[in-house]
This record gives C-alpha cells, structure tokens and sequence, in this order.
C-alpha cells in the first residue's frame, strides 16, 4: 500500500510539472512584447484592460535567456557563479521575493479595486497588497522578502514599483541574483481576451552595469479553477536532514563565466 500511495503522489506530481514546461515552450521568456491573439480584452468599471480574474503561471526558469550574458558587475557575476554552491531559499520555504513570485509555478488571482490592486498567489499562499492611490514608498519599511511596492496606473498598464528588498531571494530558478540594492518595475497589460503581457525591469546597480528587461505572456486559467491550498512546512525532513542540495533549480552549472552551463535536457 505505501509504494502505491507513493506512485500515485510521484504521478500527481510530476504531471502539473510537465504540463507547466510545456506551456513555458508555448510562451517563451522574451525581450519585447510579442503580437496578442488579436481577440479584445473585456474592460473594469474604471474602462481600463480588466486585469481581474485567475491566471495560469508557468514556470519560466531562465528569465534572462533572450538577453544573456547579463551586464554583471565584478561582484554580480561572482554571486552569479557562487549559486553552485548554495541552497535555493525557496527549498526552506522562503518566499521567492520580486520577481520571482511571477515566474514560479502554480495559478494566482488578481482582484482590482478602485485604489489597490490584489495578487493572491497559490504557491506559498503569498499575497501583495499594491495601492494605486498615490501614496508613495514607505519611509519606515524595512527591507523584506516581497519589498515595499506601490502601484500606478498608464492608460491600460498597470504599474508595480518595488523596492526595499533584501539579498535573500533569487531572480528566477536559473540562479540569477540580485543585491540589496535591486529595484524592480513590473508593467502588467492585458493585451487581449485570454493574455496579460507582464514584463520585469531589473535594476541593481550593485550587480548589473546597466537595467535589463524580460516578460512573457500569461494566459488565463479556465472557467473552473480556483485558488487551492497550499503548505511549505519547516518540518521537511530534506532540509533537516541535510538532503538539500546546492545549486540552481533548474540544474544549470556554473564554470566561472558569465553564461550557466546547460541544464540537462528533460525527457
């Protein structure tokens, strides 16, 4: 009975994964906005492109790859190579910061209000409040995981500025790092009937010479998803029983230059 009930978890487990990577191949990470389907995007009781409802995220490991190498700095791309030698956060249950939190698995819901806008995300049932009533950054926000991040309104763009955010977290499973000094602004754009074009300005100039700027396309969940649960719990055996092991997710190396080597092929 134990080996079957494992069986069946293994199955239920790998499947999403793979239904995710291949949507990832169906909507690659790109430097510029590419063409919408071409259908209309319903409008919110403001008239804007109508953000609400739920989104399918797909893992999208590399955000960096239409545009590598990336402009590192000497400390940059040394923290880029020492990843080989770390523990993603997020395997000890770590929010995966901004971002990350955009390019990791599982459907997340956005829920537009009048002077906020609200991302509820599935994976650790992470949340972010992002008001759009002008108020500006937080003088007393002290740096987090997730930042301190204020919103705005371009026409039918919605606008995400955030900041404050410590060195803890990653930029994507590839193991693209960013400082405590990273600054990160997320444009959000409903292009058409059924896509959100999102895109992710990186600017750290601790670690990168110059801004760089990725998006891909999010597709809406059907009809009849929801929101489910989820647990990331500290009483993972793995990580206490010292079976983390270090490197980046995705499986990519690092050999001392600015370019990973090649995560091993999925089969």
């Amino acid at each position: 009975m134990k080996i079957i009930t494992k069986i069946l978890f293994c199955v239920t487990l790998v499947t999403p994964l793979i239904s995710m990577n291949a949507y990832a191949q169906r909507s690659p990470v790109l430097a510029e906005q590419p063409e919408s389907n071409g259908t209309l995007a319903p409008r919110d009781a403001w008239g804007r492109a109508d953000l609400n409802g739920v989104w399918d995220k797909a893992i999208h490991q590399n955000t960096s790859a239409p545009i590598e190498p990336l402009p590192f700095t000497a400390e940059g791309l040394t923290a880029f190579n020492d990843v080989a030698n770390l523990i993603d956060n997020t395997s000890r249950c770590v929010f995966p910061g901004v971002p990350r939190v955009n390019n990791s698995p599982y459907p997340f819901q956005i829920m537009v209000m009048e002077d906020r806008v609200i991302f509820y995300y599935e994976y650790m049932h992470n949340t972010r409040v992002i008001y759009t009533d002008g108020r500006g950054h937080r003088d007393i926000w002290a740096p987090s995981l997730m930042g301190d991040s204020i919103g705005r309104w371009e026409g039918d763009t919605l606008v995400i500025d955030t900041t404050k955010l410590t060195d803890r977290t990653w930029l994507d499973d590839h193991g693209n790092r960013h400082s405590d000094e990273l600054h990160v602004i997320e444009r959000w754009a409903r292009v058409s009937a059924n896509e959100i074009w999102y895109q992710a300005t990186i600017d750290d100039p601790k670690f990168y010479t110059e801004e760089w700027t990725t998006g891909y396309m999010i597709d809406i969940a059907p009809d009849n998803w929801e929101i489910m649960e989820y647990a990331c719990t500290d009483n993972n055996r793995d990580q206490y029983d010292g079976l983390l092991s270090p490197g980046a997710l995705d499986g990519s190396g690092r050999d001392g230059s600015a370019l990973a080597t090649p995560s091993p092929v999925r089969q």
